[in-house]
């Protein structure tokens, strides 16, 4: 049996892993929407596409470089406030979930984007 002080510290860096893994796994999501934004012609096409993998998604996020995050990456929830509510309460979240990634240049588009595209939270 691990020292409680031991034990919290495994706890502590196996949320760490896993929110590493998570953010991998971001990453990869919004590279593959990346690539298949800058394929496109013009604005209009890339909104386009931005607006149906939200509205195909359950749980999409924003994602950015930034250098003073952990992992050197910045995100922020625009669709799934209560899934993830759910998720966390339950400490896991369902396999079926459909999670999108979505790339942005900075946290200023990723809040853009919130405010065009993200749901609308009926508890504020």
């Amino acid at each position: 049996m691990l020292p409680e002080d031991q034990e919290n510290r495994t706890s502590f860096n196996e949320g760490n892993e896993a929110m590493s893994d998570f953010m991998e796994k971001m990453v990869a999501l919004a590279n593959g929407v990346h690539r298949d934004l800058v394929a496109l012609p013009d604005d209009r096409a890339r909104y386009d596409l931005v607006k149906q993998i939200v509205d195909g998604a359950e749980m999409v996020f924003a994602v950015w470089t930034d250098r003073f995050a952990q992992d050197g990456v910045g995100h922020t929830l625009i669709k799934g406030q209560a899934i993830a509510r759910q998720a966390v309460a339950d400490n896991k979240m369902a396999v079926s979930t459909r999670v999108a990634a979505i790339p942005c240049n900075s946290a200023q588009q990723a809040q853009a984007l919130l405010q065009e595209l993200g749901e609308r939270d009926s508890r504020h």
